[in-house]
C-alpha cells in the first residue's frame, strides 16, 4: 500500500518534473550551434527544431496515459480540464516568456509547434478520458 502510493506520487511529480524540464530548457540560454544543429535539419519537410518543440508537449500524453494505467487521479476535480489546461497554457506561456529574456529570441513558430504538441496530447486525453 505504502509502495504503489509512493509510485502514484512519483508519477505526478513526473509530470511536474517535465513541466519544469521544458520551461527551463525554453529559458535558458543553449548554444547557437544547438540552434543551428535543430533548425537546419529537416524530418519529412519539417524542420528538426519543430518537431522537438511538439514532442516535447507530446510526452504529456504519454504521462497521462501511463498515470492512467496506473490509476492515477491527477486531480481531485475537473482532472481533464486542469491537466489539460496547463499543457495548453504552458504552452503559450513558455515561448512568449522569450520576449522577456534578451539571451532567447520569441519565435511564433515554435509557439506553433509547441500548440501542435498541446492540442495533439489534448486529444489523447479527451480519447482516453471518453474510453473509461
Amino acid at each position: 500500500m505504502i509502495q504503489e502510493k509512493s509510485m502514484l506520487n512519483g508519477l505526478k511529480w513526473l509530470f511536474w518534473g517535465w513541466l519544469m524540464v521544458v520551461l527551463i530548457l525554453n529559458v535558458v540560454p543553449l548554444g547557437n550551434e544547438t540552434n543551428r544543429g535543430l533548425s537546419g535539419n529537416k524530418i519529412f519537410q519539417f524542420r528538426l527544431d519543430y518537431v522537438v518543440h511538439s514532442l516535447t508537449f507530446l510526452v504529456f500524453a504519454w504521462i497521462w496515459v501511463l498515470g492512467k494505467i496506473k490509476n492515477v487521479s491527477w486531480f481531485e476535480s475537473y482532472e481533464v480540464l486542469k491537466f489539460g489546461g496547463i499543457v495548453f497554457v504552458s504552452a503559450l506561456v513558455i515561448e512568449l516568456l522569450q520576449i522577456f529574456l534578451p539571451y532567447r529570441t520569441f519565435n511564433p513558430m515554435d509557439m506553433m509547434a509547441n500548440l501542435v504538441g498541446a492540442i495533439l496530447t489534448l486529444l489523447f486525453i479527451f480519447i482516453s478520458h471518453r474510453k473509461h
